[in-house]
């Protein structure tokens, strides 16, 4: 049977995503943006309406894929997770924890489930494989200044301390925090750290980890391509999405 879904957020993660999965036979039950794409679209799957996707979802949709922010997460998913399955990129909503027990209620009344991919980074697995024996955690994530809003002309720590408060500041650029933060030792425990570097690379993110018996460092640098997002992420959101749909066969994870 055709998997049904429907896409949050049309930049550069949303517009791959839903290029990808046409090629795969996907049918789109909806796509939601608050941009000039909706209008453009009109009489098409894109939509603005909060109130349309609630009405598609309870149709029957099997995925709905969030790339947009954490405040469409909050205002959305909730709803959402009420009639269908759901992939979430924002993290960073997550951080409220009165929200996130909620939406763990909502997901164990409705039996759907919410799914964060890991996205800019690798080794999520095993964090969320080590949690019992982790006993630190912690994430440096170092950006060219205007890829942080910034116009720095040198080395600058932004932030350094819980991944709770920086997911308030920059909900943006730290959705590899929270979802490391869920992974592992949760979000008071775990430690960030934002650097704005001139000079980087690109996007960096170095993971940390100290557990009983072993210790492992992992770092991913990602030209950027638009925005916060990094070359990296739209292709790893996409190969977790088709392992979410068409968990057929030999599977990696």
């Amino acid at each position: 049977m055709k998997k049904k879904v429907g896409i949050i957020g049309y930049g550069t993660i949303g517009k791959y995503i839903f290029e990808k999965l046409s090629r795969d036979g996907v049918e789109f039950a909806f796509v939601f943006d608050r941009t000039a794409v909706a209008d453009k679209k009109k009489g098409t799957i894109f939509t603005d309406s909060t109130e349309e996707i609630v009405q598609k979802c309870a149709a029957g949709v099997d995925l709905v894929i969030e790339t947009a922010t954490s405040q469409a997460v909050v205002e959305l998913a909730p709803a959402i997770l009420r009639f269908a399955d759901m992939v979430v990129f924002s993290a960073t909503a997550f951080a409220d924890q009165e929200f996130l027990n909620r939406i763990h209620q909502i997901c164990q009344t409705s039996q759907h489930k919410l799914y964060i991919p890991h996205g800019a980074i690798l080794g999520l697995d095993g964090i969320v494989d080590g949690k019992d024996v982790l006993q630190e955690v912690a994430v440096t994530t170092t950006k060219r200044p205007e890829n942080l809003g910034r116009t720095d002309s040198c080395r600058t720590i932004l932030y350094e301390g819980p991944t709770r408060n920086v997911c308030r500041l920059y909900p943006r650029n730290v959705n590899v925090h929270a979802a490391i933060a869920l992974a592992g030792l949760g979000f008071d425990t775990t430690r960030s750290r934002i650097i704005s570097d001139p000079d980087a690379p690109g996007n960096t993110h170095s993971i940390e980890i100290k557990a009983r018996g072993c210790t492992f460092k992992i770092e991913v640098v990602s030209e950027p391509v638009s925005g916060v997002t990094g070359a990296y992420t739209p292709v790893s959101a996409y190969s977790s999405i088709r392992r979410i749909l068409f968990n057929q066969g030999l599977v990696i994870i």
